[in-house]
């Protein structure tokens, strides 16, 4: 085992943490699979993560990527057609459940759930058919985009948002205007008035692509609860309004440790530091112009 300090990842941000939680789903997988030591994540006092992992450092980026391309054929097929969580119905949800491998479950829960008729998707999806941006389609989008370069820099560099897609990559995969973003980032929300240029007919959107890839299996351990009305485990609803929470530890978790801790939520500060919790966050998701959802900057819980 080698202890990783992942530099690019800062957790007090919500798109910082949910990459975090994606590398840990990611790299959890491909020790069960080869049957290597489990991983463990904890976080520097500053947020940095730190991973303690099976595979050296030189490796962690190609053996991530090749795990996180076996959810592309899951997308592509199994959920085909659909573009956002909220275009489940509860006869395509529930023949999609049927005909999914238990491994995918987790994930297919992590996008939505349905209530009796109705559909309820997941409270971390920003992506929701505003401005041609559709969270599943993005995710397709991201995974088929990113190569072995953009993981190794979202995870050891600091992120600058420098990719844009290229225009042979646009063409080649039909993007149109989609951009390559779960929107979890709060400057994907850029408001028209304040902008240089004109977002109708300039191409001028950056991302850290490697780190919208690593946020997509975090999804797969934040299930949406069915209740009257359903929200994504870890987030609270009031009105239009959601917020999610999470907490930061420096005791290296396993993931069952980690998933236990977020579904605990961030409620009872003298119990998690008893388990090596030493921070809290919360980000709100807020809705705008059009029903257009964005998530707004982290504030400390904490």
């Amino acid at each position: 085992m080698q202890t990783l300090t992942l530099e690019g990842i800062d957790g007090q941000h919500l798109w910082g943490f949910l990459s975090a939680l994606g590398t840990l789903w990611l790299l959890d997988d491909h020790a069960r699979m080869e049957k290597l030591n489990v991983p463990r994540l904890a976080f520097k006092q500053d947020g940095t993560a730190v991973i303690c992992s099976p595979v050296a450092k030189d490796q962690l980026a190609p053996v991530l990527l090749t795990r996180l391309r076996k959810l592309l054929p899951y997308l592509e097929q199994s959920l085909a057609g659909l573009g956002k969580p909220s275009d489940f119905t509860q006869s395509n949800y529930e023949r999609i459940a049927r005909q999914s491998d238990p491994d995918k479950l987790d994930f297919l829960a992590g996008l939505a759930c349905i209530v009796g008729d109705e559909t309820f998707e997941s409270t971390l999806c920003a992506a929701n058919g505003a401005s041609h941006q559709n969270l599943i389609q993005s995710m397709r989008d991201i995974l088929k985009l990113v190569e072995d370069e953009h993981v190794r820099l979202a995870l050891l560099e600091t992120w600058r948002r420098a990719y844009s897609v290229p225009d042979e990559k646009r063409k080649q995969l039909q993007l149109g205007t989609r951009k390559p973003t779960l929107r979890l980032d709060p400057s994907d929300e850029r408001l028209y008035a304040l902008r240089f240029s004109n977002p109708t007919t300039t191409d001028d959107f950056r991302t850290e692509l490697g780190a919208q890839a690593l946020a997509i299996p975090a999804f797969s351990l934040l299930p949406v609860t069915p209740r009257k009305q359903a929200v994504t485990v870890a987030s609270t609803r009031h009105r239009q309004r959601v917020t999610f929470f999470w907490s930061l530890w420096n005791v290296p978790a396993t993931l069952p440790t980690v998933r236990s801790l977020l579904w605990e939520g961030v409620g009872r500060p003298h119990v998690h530091r008893q388990r090596g919790v030493f921070a809290a966050f919360s980000a709100d998701r807020v809705s705008g112009a059009k029903g257009k959802l964005s998530f707004a900057p982290s504030n400390g819980v904490w």
